[in-house]
Order: structure tokens, then sequence, then C-alpha cells
């Protein structure tokens, strides 16, 4: 009995994922209470039986024992874990002095990037692009862009300059960063390590870069970060270090979960006309659950956010109306009530916003804000920053088309549902969005497929060209797209064809 109770415990430590060490201690306290209930005898067994009571004493102990050992199982098992999770941590800081490599679709690559650990879908990296540096004389430009008053403008240069030297000097962040030149045009040797990169303001060099676990940390970088932690530049440079730590921990780029994807809440589908992708919020679509899965399937979203833009830069697009790479976010409240608005998901967006994200969200705009929202933001304006109020505009139900419109300029309504006033397929709801655009967006699938993180099932259900090309539209759009291929050159009867088909497929 006392072999088979060993082997037992073994395929129960197995089913429970126990490391040796947390096994070893279920074993111990499993033993421990199998030698208690023996030490009993005849009795401990008719008690389980139903034959006959232990006394009193008896049985406070066995009560006792069945509370106290699963919780120092529990706990011991939860030290252990924390422990390993420390020293994964510590060793992927630690581990400076070997170059990294990365697996993209089955491809090899030598990084310059921050991680060697291994994924089960190979590493998940984005586009490879260069640096940008801004010159000595062009800082109040950059100060412009991040609305700094006339006294953090006169100090941002040498911050940001601040800032790269302490992040420099960091053995985890050097290996996945550029020495910054002295000057635009020219390259320097700092802590023995030269960089040779020069490139003119706003853009950098067009030279094909290897793939890379985040952004480059250039100037637009360290400045968004010293614009979220509040002009505070030491809590700017932990933030950063925090961040690169964060991105070498990781496999790569995240991943949406499939709980995420299939509450099709937040959308990625296009860009503004300022080349700024837009992160359609649904409220009435949010519902309470597992926060750590809010967060990576957030996270997941804006990591679509930034390989769009770094695939545009890598491409050679300059992006001149987006240079600080951010995105807007329309919150659409219709239908939403109480039960849609939860605090702890509010936090983790506020603090990725400043800790991972920074200043990546350039203004938000809240669509068909009922008396609740209004009452909301009348209460919390008061407490904000003048910037983060110019940040957040209510757009009544009546103005929702006409705003909307203006941010994406000519052809925005074969673009817009007909809930914002457009003429394009509605956005589909959870229970009727079947493949990735459908659950996320266009624009996030396309940049998933492109990192490699989109998820496996995906591939099945890619929608096939050229019919993709209008079945996003609604009949009226349809007409218009077809009207627009008729003037290319394309066949009107073949596009007659293709849309019949998509009518009858919605």
């Amino acid at each position: 009995p006392r072999e088979a109770h060993a082997a037992g415990c073994h395929r129960m430590c197995e089913a429970m994922r126990l490391g040796p060490a947390s096994g070893a201690v279920a074993a111990l306290a499993s033993a421990a209470l199998v030698a208690e209930l023996s030490a009993g005898g005849g009795a401990a067994a008719m008690f389980f039986e139903g034959r006959q009571a232990l006394p009193l004493p008896d049985r406070l102990a066995l009560y006792i024992a069945a509370l106290v050992l699963p919780l120092a199982l529990a706990t011991a098992a939860w030290s252990l874990r924390r422990g390993r999770q420390r020293q994964d941590g510590k060793s992927a800081v630690a581990a400076v002095s070997e170059p990294c490599t990365g697996t993209v679709a089955g491809q090899s690559r030598a990084g310059s990037s921050c991680s060697s650990r291994p994924s089960p879908v190979g590493r998940r990296l984005f586009p490879g692009t260069s640096s940008r540096w801004v010159a000595n004389s062009q800082f109040g430009r950059l100060a412009q862009l991040l609305s700094l008053t006339e006294a953090e403008a006169s100090c941002l240069e040498h911050r940001v300059k601040a800032i790269h030297a302490a992040l420099w000097e960091d053995q985890g962040c050097r290996r996945c960063m550029e020495a910054r030149p002295s000057s635009v045009g020219e390259s320097e040797t700092s802590g023995g390590s030269s960089s040779s990169s020069s490139s003119s303001f706003g853009s950098g060099s067009n030279e094909a870069r290897e793939a890379q676990l985040h952004e480059p940390i250039d100037d637009y970088v360290v400045a968004r970060f010293l614009l979220a932690a509040k002009n505070d530049q030491t809590r700017a440079t932990t933030n950063l270090k925090n961040y690169v730590a964060w991105r070498q921990g990781l496999p790569g780029v995240v991943s949406p979960p499939d709980g995420w994807l299939n509450s099709a809440a937040i959308l990625l589908p296009f860009e503004d006309r300022y080349g700024r992708p837009v992160v359609v919020i649904r409220a009435r679509f949010l519902s309470s659950g597992d926060s750590d899965l809010f967060e990576q399937g957030f996270c997941a979203t804006l990591d679509a956010v930034i390989g769009h833009l770094l695939s545009r830069r890598a491409r050679g697009d300059a992006l001149e109306n987006n240079p600080l790479d951010q995105y807007i976010v329309w919150i659409d409240t219709s239908g939403a009530g109480m039960q849609n608005f939860f605090l702890p998901f509010v936090k983790t967006m506020q603090r990725l916003a400043t800790m991972r994200y920074a200043e990546r969200a350039a203004k938000m705009y809240v669509l068909f804000p009922g008396v609740f929202v209004r009452g909301l933001w009348r209460t919390v304006k008061g407490l904000l920053l003048e910037r983060t109020q110019k940040n957040i505009q209510m757009v009544a139900e009546g103005e929702v088309p006409r705003v909307l419109r203006d941010l994406l300029g000519p052809g925005a309504q074969d673009w817009l549902p007909p809930e914002l006033g457009g003429v394009a397929r509605p956005w589909p709801s959870p229970d009727e969005a079947l493949t990735l655009e459908d659950k996320a967006g266009t624009l996030a699938a396309n940049a998933w497929r492109l990192l490699g993180a989109a998820p496996s099932w995906d591939a099945a259900l890619q929608p096939q060209d050229p019919a993709s090309a209008i079945s996003g539209l609604a009949p009226e759009g349809r007409a218009a797209a077809r009207s627009r291929a008729a003037r290319n050159g394309h066949c009107t009867k073949c596009w007659d064809w293709l849309a019949h088909l998509l009518q009858m497929r919605v």
C-alpha cells in the first residue's frame, strides 16, 4: 500500500505540474498523514468506512491535519515557484555576454535584440528598424510634438541625453540599443562601444536591420517615457529599464489569447488620415473576468500597433504625420452600462500606458456618451492635467459621423460600419465573429500574421483575394467598389460575380 501511495503521489504531482522540490514536499506531507492514520490502527480504517467513530481528540487531530497540510503544501509550492520566476528574471537580465538569436518562420536570425529564450512557435519579433536621433537644434520641435510647457522644453535635451547615458551604463539595456551619437551625422564612442548610426532628424537609415524584440530605444521613445513620467528623469529611466527587462523575459511579441479574441471587444480595423492606427473599444462587450487575460490581450493589441508602424518604417515610409508612432482610441459606449465598466481594467490600461506603452495614445474619442458617462467625465475632468483633458473628446450621437469622417479623410464611408455613419459591413458581435479580422480587426490580424503571433487556427480561415478587396463592404459600398474597378479597367462582370458570392456569404 505504501508503494502504491508513493506512485499515486508522483502522478498527482505531475498532473499539478509541480517541480521536484514541490513534489517532495507533497510526498512528505501525504506520507505524514498516512502515518498518522496508520498509528490509529483499525479504528482509523473503521472511521473512514463509517463503522465506528474515533474519539473526539483523534477526530480533531485529523481535521487539523486535513486543513494545515494542504495549506503548507500550497505555501511551499508558491514560494518555490516565485523563487524560480525571480531566478529566471535575473538570468534573462544578467545574460549579456552572448549574442541574441531568434527564429522567425523557421529561419534563424542573429539579432541585436534581447532574448534567446525559445518559444513553441518560434521567436515572434518586430521588424528591424533603425534608431531616430534628434539634432540639437531640433529639440524645440520635439517639445512641440509633446505639447510641453516652455520650462519643460528648456530641459528636454538635457534629460533625454541623461536618460540615454544611464541606459547605456546598464548592461541589460546596452545590448538592446545603440549609443546615441553626439550630433546628427556624427558617431561617438560611448562606454567602450562605438555606434556607427547616423541619420537625419525624424528618420533613420533605410538599411536592412535584424528583427528585434522591441522598438529601437531612441530619442522618441525616451521622450515619450519622460512625458509619461511627468518629466521625472529618474522615474523615466527606471520605467525604461523595466520595459527592456520585461521584453527580455518574453519569447517575443505578445500573442493574443483566444479568450480575449472571442470577446471581440477591442478592434484594430484601420488607420486615420494621419497614419495613426485606430483602436476601437466596444464597451458593451466588456465583461468582468480575468485581469491577467485582459492585460495579455491589451498588450497583444498594442504590440500589433507597434508591429504595423515598424513594418511601415522598415518599408521606407517616413510617417511624417505620426512621428511619435501613436494611435488613437474610439470608445463606443452605445449599449453599455455600469456592468461594462470595471476599475481593475481601467487601472491596468493606465499602468500599461505609463510603464510599457508610454504615451502611445494620441487622443481618445468617447462616442455616444450617455448621462452616466458625461457625469463621470465632469467629476474627474478637474482632477486631470490640462494636456490630458485636451486629449479626451466627448462626441455626441449627432456628431459621430462627421467627426469620424474628418478623422479618416476621403473614402471614410467605405471603412465605417452603418452604426458609425458608413456603408461598410457591420462589425460582427462576439457570437458572429469567426475570422481573426472579425474578432480583432483587419489591421491587427495582418500585423499578427506578419509578426508570427497569429493563433494557429487562423491559417485555415484567412480571406481569399481578390474577394477580400470588397468583402468588408455593405451592398452600397460594393457597388462603389465595382464602379472603381470598372474605371480601373477590371472586368465588371467578374466583380458582379464576386459580389454575388459575397452576398450569398452574408
